[in-house]
């Protein structure tokens, strides 16, 4: 009766048995990094095609988007993730990209 018990044992999946990683136990392990945040503050509102965008600035040209329906609900600083030297973004790129993704649905 015990090898039976036994055999069935080693038969079930190793991941009922097991238990996955919290996200603190991720970042003590080394496993993912935590993202570091910095304050990005308001640098321009513009109104492209249509549609009305915030643009933030953050330390070491970190930079950060967002699409409003009106200008009044545009924060004067956000939170956004730290990435230095980060290129400035081409609205026109991004508004001709989001309009192609739109079209294929």
């Amino acid at each position: 009766m015990r090898y039976v018990f036994v055999v069935l044992l080693l038969m079930l999946p190793t991941q009922a048995l097991s238990v996955e990683w919290t996200h603190q136990q991720k970042l003590r392990l080394g496993i993912i990094e935590d993202k570091q945040m910095v304050t990005c503050r308001l640098a321009t509102k513009k109104i492209i095609r249509n549609q009305k965008i915030c643009i933030f600035s953050g330390a070491n040209n970190t930079t950060d988007t967002i699409f409003i329906d009106r200008f009044e609900y545009c924060p004067r600083q956000i939170k956004c993730v730290y990435k230095p030297d980060q290129e400035k973004p081409n609205i026109l790129e991004m508004m001709e990209s989001l309009e192609k993704s739109l079209k294929k649905r």
